[in-house]
């Protein structure tokens, strides 16, 4: 299975938006480029498991559970 990185970040965006954060905060909070973040969600470029772990973190959400709502989106298609 491809993982498609569209789908990667419409769900780091669902995340974002859930926690009510703009792409600024979260990627201060995850200590990444606010520009590299961007391009996550709008699926121009793809985290790396580093990159996953630092969101989670800074969503307060477990990166397996991310892994997991990417794979589930994956399989409705």
């Amino acid at each position: 299975m491809m993982v498609k990185p569209e789908i990667v970040g419409r769900i780091l965006a669902g995340y974002r938006e859930q926690k009510g954060l703009t792409q600024d905060v979260l990627s201060g909070l995850a200590g990444l480029d606010r520009t590299h973040y961007s391009k996550l969600e709008r699926g121009l470029r793809s985290p790396t498991l580093e990159t996953l772990f630092k969101l989670g973190q800074a969503l307060d959400v477990p990166p397996h559970d991310i892994v997991i709502a990417i794979e589930d989106a994956h399989s409705k298609l």
